[in-house]
């Protein structure tokens, strides 16, 4: 069950406006799919209502506020900008949840060198068609001139996993890249 805490500066908090917080506490708990703590200040100043919403649900937050010249409407405009982030933030979890799946199918790599996989423990030696593994293009990488050292800071600093760049030792293109370990690999071609 849903905790509504509704507190008013210079405004009294009237049954109706109690309910109507009560009643988009639910609707907003039924975007979450579960109870949502909710706390709602209401204020008045000189012509204008303003509506302050701060609502908490699991480690999640969302805050809104709004104000227009009708206490109904400002709590109705904050409420909507609380489901507006909730449902945004159910989309980029459902996005990342399911993001894995699709970068580990695409990376699969057949391990025997022919056409086909084996499947284990399928009696009859029958083989499951290899998947095919997806190329996916990324921004062009401009190998600039630089030592090991500033390739390494640089690959920290940016987050990547993998650099390119030109040696300014030997003056060859090589590649920097981040280990399963968490060392850093360094690949240079023989040429």
């Amino acid at each position: 069950m849903a905790v509504v805490e509704c507190s008013g500066r210079n405004v009294e908090v009237t049954a109706a406006l109690r309910k109507l917080a009560e009643e988009r506490t639910q609707r907003l708990e039924r975007h979450l799919g579960g109870p949502a703590d909710v706390r709602v200040v209401l204020s008045h100043e000189k012509h204008r209502f303003g509506a302050e919403i701060i609502a908490t649900h699991r480690r999640q937050r969302w805050e809104a506020t709004e104000e227009t010249a009708d206490a109904r409407a400002a709590l109705a405009a904050a409420f909507e900008k609380i489901d507006a982030q909730a449902v945004r933030d159910a989309e980029k979890r459902r996005g990342r949840k399911h993001r894995g799946w699709s970068r580990l199918d695409s990376v699969e790599a057949p391990s025997n060198g022919g056409g086909e996989r084996k499947t284990r423990g399928n009696g009859g030696g029958r083989r499951a068609p290899r998947m095919a593994a997806r190329v996916v293009r990324s921004r062009p990488a401009a190998a600039k001139p630089m030592g090991v050292d500033e390739a390494a800071l640089a690959m920290e600093s940016s987050g990547e996993n993998v650099l390119v760049f030109r040696d300014s030792a030997n003056d060859r293109v090589s590649v920097l890249y981040r280990r399963r370990d968490g060392d850093l690999g360094l690949i240079v071609p023989e040429c």
